[in-house]
Order: C-alpha cells, then structure tokens, then sequence
C-alpha cells in the first residue's frame, strides 16, 4: 500500500476523481486536518472533527480508483457531511440555549447589559455621535 503511494506520487498521470495533483491533494488534507482540528480543540464541537474525516477521506481517491470503492468512499464522504450537518445545528443550539441562559442570569444578578447602560443606543445624545464622526476625520 506505500509502494502505491510512492508509485502515485512519483507518476504524473492525474486521478479522474480528484482535481488536484498528489502532492496538492495531500497539502491540501494536512491543512484542512489541522484547521478542523484546531477548531475542534477551540470549540469542543464534534462535527469539525467529522469534517476532519471526511476531507482526509478524500485522499484515498488516490490510493485505489476502483469505482465500486469510489461509490463506497462517496457513501461515507456524504454520511459525514450529513452527520456534520446534523452535529452542527445541535451545537448552534446548545449555544444559542447558553447564551440567552447567560442572559437570563445577567438580568437576574442585576448587572446592566450593554443595550441598558446605554451604549450605542438611538436614544444617545446626536450631538456626540457627530463629535465622534467629525473627529475622526480630523488630521
């Protein structure tokens, strides 16, 4: 199986299913590896790590182009990306509920949020905001 890697990185003839030369193809894996990664220890959210998955995924399209492995490859490659999808919006979820918890918690303890202390409201004096306007201008 190294052998084949080595034998396609040395050969020059371009794979019908994918767009990029080997050793692109391979750069390209490596990076986007270590982005979603990157996230994922950021974030703590699983799908970067499905995603992860599925870009690394892509490069076995160099090893073998057998098209009954492709099919099975493009199966995968779309179970992750659904499943990616699906962990994506349940995390955008659990985020929005802990933010308007946060919020609540706020409201509670009686600290003023931005919008109340009166921070770049409509309701703040027009005099200032031209100040600040025109003085940006100034040299």
């Amino acid at each position: 199986m190294i052998s084949d890697v080595t034998l396609l990185a040395g050969s020059q003839m371009q794979n019908v299913y994918t767009p990029l030369p080997f050793a692109a193809h391979l750069v390209f894996c490596i990076i986007a590896t270590a982005v979603y990664c990157t996230q994922y220890y950021r974030k703590n959210a699983p799908h970067y790590l499905l995603l992860a998955l599925a870009v690394d995924g892509t490069f076995l399209t160099q090893i073998s182009t057998d098209s009954i492995f492709i099919m099975m490859l493009g199966m995968v490659e779309l179970a992750f990306l659904i499943a990616a999808g699906v962990f994506a919006y349940k995390y955008s979820k659990e985020q929005k509920a802990k933010e308007a918890a946060e919020k609540t918690e706020e409201k509670a303890d009686g600290t003023p949020d931005k919008e109340e202390e009166g921070e770049d409201t409509p309701e703040a004096p027009k005099e200032e905001k031209k100040d600040i306007v025109n003085d940006a201008f100034d040299d």
